[in-house]
């Protein structure tokens, strides 16, 4: 980092407006966290047909909360070091948060895929669908959903 760059931090952390955007961005987190929670608890995936489909709603309702709070505590470790003077936190802290709640983004999504898949094929193929499925099939496509995803945004990131 040089000289300049150096002060345009500086100034970002004298900058309040810059922190209440951040306070924000981190009460938006935890409150998308604590809406969704309650939102599976209160309604569940009843309103789904299939258990397949409502093993990989489930799927993209954890990773949707996991991601909204990892990004909170992103957005905490955020305004932690830079309210206090550029507080030296370990760079793989940094990195595993963002990589991870990136990569979360991107599993839910891949969820949402393995699930219009599977309601293709079942559309298709009633009968054959019937017959195979089964909700440990259903767990092991999410799961290896989230692994792709986790593996091609590790893959996609840039090295240096």
């Amino acid at each position: 980092m040089n000289d300049s760059q150096c002060l345009i931090v500086y100034d970002l952390s004298e900058n309040i407006a810059y922190q209440i955007i951040v306070a924000f961005k981190i009460s938006f987190c935890f409150t998308a966290a604590f809406r969704l929670s309650t939102q599976w608890k209160d309604y569940g995936v009843r309103f789904l047909v299939h258990d397949n489909t409502k093993v990989l709603f489930r799927f993209y309702f954890a990773l949707n909360i996991f991601h909204s709070l990892v990004f909170g505590v992103m957005y905490i470790s955020e305004l932690i070091r830079v309210r206090y003077e550029f507080f030296l936190i370990d760079f793989r802290f940094i990195i595993l948060t963002r990589g991870i709640g990136a990569s979360a983004i991107f599993a839910a999504h891949h969820v949402i895929l393995v699930i219009s898949f599977e309601r293709l094929y079942s559309s298709i193929f009633p009968a054959h669908f019937e017959r195979s499925s089964s909700k440990l099939l259903s767990g092991f496509l999410a799961i290896m959903a989230v692994i792709t995803s986790c593996v091609a945004f590790s893959y996609s990131s840039p090295s240096r």
